[in-house]
């Protein structure tokens, strides 16, 4: 019964998000309610898998922000999206991808390749312009998702552009029963998209389940507080594995 009820749930919210489309799609990109139409799709989907949303702390500098997040699952976009109003800097190869590609082109979604070694400056200097021009962006720093049970290396590449940032945050999000305790890494593996996962089943499967989240905004530094993109991406990744592993070792709430 609850698989079913978490299907419907499911369904009606993407239906819901889905009529947010037309306006927003026709929409010229100087049309003055296009953010918030996004950032309200955004906020559909994510609610249509997951309640409830939790955001721990606040963001401190607001315009010109770089979020610097751990990566999960396809869920984290419009929960991390809606919850932060920030777009994203994503791999090349999502550009491509039906449907999912055409939303992240949608909402200014900067793409990076991992392998077009020439083209790496020109990506920096788009994502500093993003940055100086006070745009927000969150970053995915370990370059793809993990299975949740921990957080993975960090790639310094990229943090090259977070001069231009008013701030670097670093944000945690994990996933959570519906009652607050951590998933084991059984359910873990559920909401993870990785390897050879497909979309639509692990759409379906996370639709199944009965999931919180939780994203935990922690403190912000400058980037003049590092002497280099390696000394930014330790210290990100120092602070986000050392919360999301206290968040993994909470006990279940009363």
């Amino acid at each position: 019964m609850r698989r079913a009820f978490g299907r419907t749930k499911a369904g009606l919210g993407l239906a819901h998000a889905i009529s947010l489309l037309p306006r927003w799609w026709m929409a010229g990109p100087r049309w003055q309610h296009r953010k918030r139409h996004q950032f309200r799709f955004l906020k559909r989907i994510a609610h249509s898998f997951a309640r409830p949303i939790t955001v721990v702390g606040t963001p401190e500098a607001g315009a010109g922000t770089l979020f610097v997040c751990n990566h999960i699952s396809w869920l984290d976009i419009p929960v991390l999206g809606a919850a932060l109003q920030t777009e994203f800097v994503a791999k090349d190869d999502i550009r491509g991808w039906p449907g999912i590609g055409a939303l992240a082109r949608r909402t200014d979604t900067l793409f990076v390749s991992r392998t077009a070694k020439g083209s790496v400056g020109d990506q920096i200097s788009q994502i500093a312009d993003r940055l100086s021009g006070g745009g927000n962006l969150l970053l995915f720093a370990e370059g793809t998702t993990s299975d949740g049970v921990g957080v993975l290396p960090f790639r310094s590449s990229l943090f090259a552009a977070a001069h231009a940032a008013r701030l670097i945050q670093p944000v945690v999000i994990s996933y959570h029963a519906r009652d607050g305790a951590p998933l084991d890494a059984v359910a873990l593996r559920k909401v993870a998209w990785i390897g050879d996962d497909e979309l639509v089943p692990s759409v379906a499967t996370v639709a199944r389940m009965r999931v919180s989240v939780r994203v935990t905004l922690l403190e912000g530094f400058t980037p003049e507080d590092c002497a280099s993109r390696q000394a930014l991406a330790a210290r990100c990744q120092q602070v986000i594995a050392e919360s999301y592993a206290a968040v993994r070792t909470e006990k279940r709430s009363a």
